[in-house]
């Protein structure tokens, strides 16, 4: 089979949003005019990669340039892979791999070292060098069951409007994002076409999204923004379910928590997506009420190993040399020593024998700090001796866990 992949020319943007909707099973509404006003702002022509057959749009791809927090607080420019689609015609015959090489080598270009998606499905990343570096809990719990709690103590929380919620939402995530490593950057076009759009058809029967946002004196610390979904069938078992719950003070998390375990009629309590050190079994009065389901969200790549490591902080000084795999981008194998000061690590390559061995999926799943060295070591995914493990783990460990709050 023949295919070549090109530019995203304006003629075909109606064929290539087609191509997507179809690949993941839904059907485009051509006539859906928010829908490509939310493609035309956020997704940028020049970062999709279509697929061709002929004249046929086999494959899709494309990234975002997103800023992500990374351990120490810098903010790195990150291509964020999204959309990867092939028609089934046309699986397992080399269309994903070109391009994934596309991707790549477009990071190259722009000097974006590190890469990040969401994985639609886990065996697939591995290959082209992404780790597992974010976990997430999805909760459901029962209010009644769990405890509702009370008030937080100098902090309200009132509904608003959207008028409001678009004035005031966007400030509180900044302040969250900066501290949390993975989580990214929102511009107005993402809020305007991602996040506040609310279209009936993506609620799923429940309601319109509503925000509520805690105050202490007079100044906003955190927010949640929900749908309700009534139930009358036996006794009222209406269910919030949240579609984010961002604090920026401890008390405004408690407070926010507080909120929505003691909305009337509706007990039931879900949120796909809270951070993996979130404490909200230890805040309820009976933590075992609380079911959690622990999974993978973000996964990260190294594109370019050395830029990629420079910008991040580590929680260790000292040196370690490690070899690296790396068979897709293959300009990143070799030995590299890593140096730290005062947290702020230089890599560079060597020529001496490494302490450490790991392929570049592993060095992915680490950069967040999110992961051990040791239970990577165990499973077979780090060689070297205990000394260079122990400090590799001391090195890339951090404080708070990574966290990302949003599909891309």
């Amino acid at each position: 089979m023949s295919f070549d992949i090109r530019p995203l020319q304006a003629q075909d943007v109606l064929a290539f949003r087609a191509a997507i909707s179809a690949n993941f099973g839904y059907d485009l509404d051509p006539e859906d005019e928010a829908s490509a006003a939310h493609f035309d702002a956020v997704f940028a022509s020049d970062r999709m990669y279509p697929a061709f057959d002929g004249d046929v749009i086999v494959g899709t791809g494309g990234d975002f340039r997103l800023e992500m927090t990374v351990p120490g607080g810098n903010q790195v420019v990150t291509s964020g892979l999204t959309v990867i689609t092939v028609r089934p015609t046309h699986t397992r015959q080399g269309v994903l791999t070109a391009m994934m090489r596309q991707h790549f080598q477009q990071a190259m270009d722009r000097g974006e070292a590190l890469g990040a998606l969401w994985a639609s499905e886990v065996p697939i990343y591995g290959r082209f060098g992404y780790g597992s570096s974010v976990d997430m809990k999805d909760v459901k719990l029962d209010a009644r069951q769990a405890g509702r709690g009370g008030n937080e103590d100098g902090v309200t929380v009132r509904l608003v409007d959207s008028a409001e919620a678009e004035r005031l939402l966007p400030g509180m995530f900044a302040k969250a994002q900066a501290k949390r490593p993975a989580m990214y950057t929102r511009g107005a076009d993402w809020w305007t076409h991602r996040l506040f759009v609310d279209p009936e058809k993506h609620r799923g029967g429940a309601s319109a999204l509503r925000h509520a946002v805690a105050e202490s004196n007079g100044e906003p610390v955190g927010y949640v923004t929900y749908r309700q979904k009534a139930s009358w069938d036996l006794l009222s078992e209406g269910e919030i379910r949240i579609r984010e719950l961002i604090p920026t003070t401890d008390a405004g998390y408690r407070a926010l928590w507080h909120y929505v375990l003691n909305i009337d009629l509706f007990p039931i309590v879900k949120y796909w997506n809270t951070p993996a050190d979130d404490p909200l079994t230890s805040l309820v009065h009976d933590g075992r009420a609380v079911e959690t389901k622990v999974s993978d969200g973000l996964w990260t790549r190294l594109i370019d190993v050395p830029a990629a490591l420079e910008q991040r902080k580590y929680s260790r000084d000292g040196k370690l040399t490690f070899g690296l795999s790396d068979s897709f981008c293959d300009w990143n194998e070799g030995t590299y020593r890593m140096t730290v000061s005062k947290g702020v690590g230089r890599c560079e390559r060597v020529a001496t024998e490494s302490e450490v061995a790991l392929d570049v999926s592993t060095l992915g799943a680490l950069y967040m700090g999110g992961r051990d060295a040791h239970a990577l070591a165990r499973a077979g995914r780090i060689a070297g001796t205990q000394k260079a493990i122990d400090r590799l783990n001391e090195m890339f460990r951090g404080l708070p866990q990574p966290w990302c709050a949003e599909i891309f």
